[in-house]
């Protein structure tokens, strides 16, 4: 199985396994990633998500001995880039919980895209991101450029795409592609801290704080009046009044996530 689901307490653990081509991704993985991040998100127990590939790389992209097969006219391109992988994206974009993407090795071209709509970035040391589709004949398809851009902003987004270079990792730190670096042999520690770090927050906070974030992004930091006054309610929560409680108390609080 090219995708596995691991339900680790209250991590949800996504594996992208098709080592023997880099993960890249084909139409089979693109369809189970998203069933898979849609089937975490629904878990109410869940409280983060990590996202990672085997054998040492992240995703070399998706696989390009199906585009004959599965890209091969305007309709069929369409197709695969609005059925198949817009989709994907945007459960990993909604999943209520945060999203933590280890990357080693390749990230390139789809596993860029992924990674960019992740909530949280983590590098090995040595690992390279970059989208050379380019050199493939084709340009990224608006949906999977938007994520990308508002990372890392048109200077370096215009680079990667018209020269198709590979950033190293302090590049790609630097350009907001990553958030943390580490070394090879401490990405696992680093990626179990970021997992005690959400834990110790409160899910309800964390599910707001990534919904507000993807709304105030997606509407350019505007918000409607409505929206303005949903985003009080958390005053009326459970969460809210445990973490005053427990802060007065100088205790660690019991959130329960409402």
């Amino acid at each position: 199985m090219a995708i596995r689901c691991q339900f680790d307490a209250d991590v949800a653990r996504i594996t992208l396994d098709a080592p023997e081509r880099q993960n890249a991704l084909g139409v089979a993985m693109w369809r189970d990633l998203r069933a898979a991040v849609e089937t975490a998100g629904a878990r109410e127990a869940v409280r983060c998500i990590v996202l990672r590939g085997a054998g040492g790389h992240f995703a070399a992209g998706a696989d390009i001995s199906e585009f004959p097969r599965e890209r091969f006219d305007v309709e069929s391109g369409r197709r695969y880039h609005l059925d198949l992988i817009a989709p994907a994206l945007r459960a990993l974009q909604c999943a209520p919980q945060p999203v933590i993407a280890a990357i080693e090795g390749s990230c390139v071209g789809g596993g860029l895209e992924i990674a960019s709509v992740c909530d949280l970035r983590i590098g090995a040391r040595g690992c390279r991101l970059g989208a050379p589709v380019g050199r493939l004949g084709f340009p990224l398809a608006l949906p999977e450029l938007a994520p990308l851009l508002r990372l890392a902003g048109p200077a370096m987004v215009s680079d990667l795409l018209l020269t198709g270079r590979l950033l190293e990792t302090d590049e790609a730190l630097s350009a907001g592609l990553l958030q943390r670096v580490v070394p090879p042999d401490a990405l696992d520690a680093a990626v179990e801290e970021m997992i005690a770090a959400v834990r110790a927050g409160s899910p309800m906070a964390a599910r707001l704080n990534k919904s507000n974030i993807r709304m105030l992004d997606a509407q350019g930091g505007t918000f409607t009046d409505a929206q303005l006054a949903e985003s009080f309610a958390f005053f009326a929560s459970d969460d809210y009044a445990e973490g005053i409680r427990a802060f007065l108390a100088r205790r660690k609080p019991v959130f329960r996530g409402r």
